[in-house]
């Protein structure tokens, strides 16, 4: 499952867009429905999707025949905020806001054929220009998945990407707590808070972050039950997965995690606040995991408490080097800036309550990586420049983001999907581009390290 971006430049500030995938099913024209298995809870937050992609799982052994698609969703739930000051950095003054859609059961409106035997993987994806109302004060007024080619399907994999014949698609960055491994295999699962267990495999290309293991590491010395990782992978036509990258967050699971993306310049050095798109539960005595439904996506208040030295996660990518050390053994929020994704390692949490917003206590902070859709203003080269950035941003000029072309399992290289610039492709000037990418603020050149980067 993916997602079309709103077209920049945005008219608002969509922090989170989230919703619960209840079910999905193949109706064939005769008999009864393929229903896919999904984990309970299956949250998805769709502003991801802008460069990542979500597995809805797989079906096996499905008659010959014509189907089509349906989902059930609950109610999607859009948080944003508004910015008409140009060059503003941040939210405005208590501008994050709420709005409530409704319970759904959108179609796809194209039907799939398949035949004995045939092993396929299709992509479903959201639009979310077309699912999201924005008035011309910046406000979200409505959010709709069954509004017309809100949910379109497209054939995978995609006609040009960096994938491995035999892969159909990536799927980046799933975090959560190591359960289980196994060296002989170089099998890993590993337990999310928002999408079940999900298991990959390494191979001789995996690779494993050289910042966050050791220097030519193997899956014996760097993969650890227990501890807080984040995986990416690539699907298979057979249905599993391909582990690409294995990158440890955290020694233990003993910590609940909160990562979302900064909404305003932070208060003091010790506050700031950020709309969570991502959490990790504690292997023993989670202090959020009873809060889900209400935390993620939600803005939440977090202040730090005898922080530890703050740590970036490159993941062995081309870094801006001046970046990265603002950031790095900082114990002070005002070096964070509106835009950028962290994740706080959580000592203490209040729920929501009321108008009140969640509020928790933190003593590490680690950089992360920001979804983003742009526009293209140079496409050739190792760094491309984008510009129409979110308001709250406040980036009035283009930015620059660095790729990089790394050898795994030594260095990672950036996932390209709707383009290949190994094969001669580039970015359409004045086109969309998302992005996953590390940001370290308007100060810096490259201000992005990439990831992964998606043409819509």
């Amino acid at each position: 499952m993916q997602a079309t971006p709103l077209t920049p430049p945005p008219g608002t500030n969509i922090l989170s867009l989230t919703a619960s995938i209840n079910g999905v099913s193949l109706t064939p024209s005769s008999g009864g429905a393929q229903n896919f298995i999904l984990p309970s809870p299956f949250v998805v937050d769709f502003t991801k999707l802008q460069s990542d992609s979500v597995s809805l799982g797989t079906l096996s052994s499905i008659p010959a025949g014509t189907y089509t698609i349906t989902l059930s969703i609950s109610a999607p739930v859009v948080y944003y905020c508004t910015q008409t000051s140009s060059g503003t950095q941040g939210c405005a003054s208590g501008s994050v806001a709420k709005f409530s859609g409704a319970v759904s059961t959108p179609a796809v409106p194209t039907t799939i054929t398949l035949t004995a035997g045939q092993k396929t993987g299709l992509a479903l994806v959201f639009n979310l220009q077309k699912a999201i109302t924005v008035n011309t004060s910046q406000v979200v007024t409505g959010v709709s998945f069954t509004a017309t080619n809100v949910l379109t399907s497209a054939a995978l994999p995609s006609s040009s990407n960096t994938l491995a014949t035999g892969q159909l698609d990536f799927l980046e960055d799933v975090t959560g707590v190591v359960t289980s491994s196994n060296n002989g295999t170089q099998t890993v699962t590993i337990s999310t808070a928002t999408g079940g267990s999900f298991t990959a495999v390494g191979n001789s290309s995996t690779v494993y972050a050289p910042t966050t293991c050791a220097a030519n590491t193997t899956f014996s010395t760097c993969v650890v039950v227990g501890q807080v990782a984040s995986v990416d992978a690539a699907l298979n036509s057979d249905g599993t997965f391909t582990m690409l990258e294995y990158d440890p967050l955290s020694t233990s699971g003993g910590s609940d995690i909160i990562e979302g993306v900064v909404t305003s310049v932070p208060s003091s050095a010790s506050q700031f606040q950020l709309v969570a798109n991502s959490l990790v539960f504690a292997s023993t005595g989670s202090k959020i995991s009873g809060s889900l439904s209400s935390l993620f996506g939600a803005p939440v208040n977090i202040t730090l408490v005898s922080p530890s030295g703050f740590l970036v996660d490159d993941k062995g990518l081309l870094v801006t080097t001046t970046g990265v050390n603002n950031f790095t053994g900082s114990t002070s929020a005002l070096v964070l800036v509106p835009g950028q994704t962290v994740a706080a390692e959580i000592t203490s949490f209040t729920p929501a309550s009321g108008t009140v917003l969640a509020s928790a206590n933190a003593d590490l902070l680690i950089l992360r990586y920001t979804r983003l859709a742009s526009a293209v203003q140079v496409g050739t080269g190792p760094q491309p420049t984008i510009t129409s950035f979110p308001p709250y941003f406040g980036l009035t000029i283009p930015q620059l983001v660095q790729l990089s072309s790394g050898t795994p399992p030594s260095s990672p290289s950036t996932y390209y999907d709707g383009f290949n610039p190994a094969t001669g492709g580039s970015l359409t000037i004045g086109g969309t581009v998302s992005i996953r990418a590390l940001y370290y603020g308007p100060n810096f050149s490259p201000s992005f390290t990439a990831a992964k980067v998606r043409v819509p």
